[in-house]
């Protein structure tokens, strides 16, 4: 199958100078032809005053503006139990950020 995608100006400008892929959505619009709608990403410069932790099944992240842990744990890991690392390493999160707010206080 030949399929002809329409894609903008800008992004195949972007594609062929940058030499690297673009994320987008493929729509057909008919069974020969189809458009590309380019993902935009709004992405953030990451701050100056970032801080972090790694934690056995996530981590924990500090700015001056926002607190944030990620946990991702495989429920067929042997001899775990989910409930205790999600208590045991927000524990340990917990701390980090105390530690840290304490830091920045001082």
């Amino acid at each position: 199958m030949k399929l002809n995608i329409i894609i903008s100006d800008a992004d195949y400008r972007d594609l062929i100078s940058k030499n690297r892929r673009i994320q987008g959505t493929i729509g057909l619009t008919s069974m020969k032809e189809a458009t590309f709608n380019r993902h935009r990403q709004a992405r953030r410069p990451q701050a100056s005053d970032y801080r972090f932790r790694k934690l056995t099944h996530g981590r924990v992240s500090i700015t001056n503006e926002r607190v944030r842990l990620t946990l991702n744990i495989d429920r067929s890991e042997s001899d775990i139990c989910a409930s205790d690392c999600i208590e045991n390493e927000s524990t340990l999160a917990s701390d980090f950020v105390f530690n840290e707010i304490e830091l920045d206080e001082t």
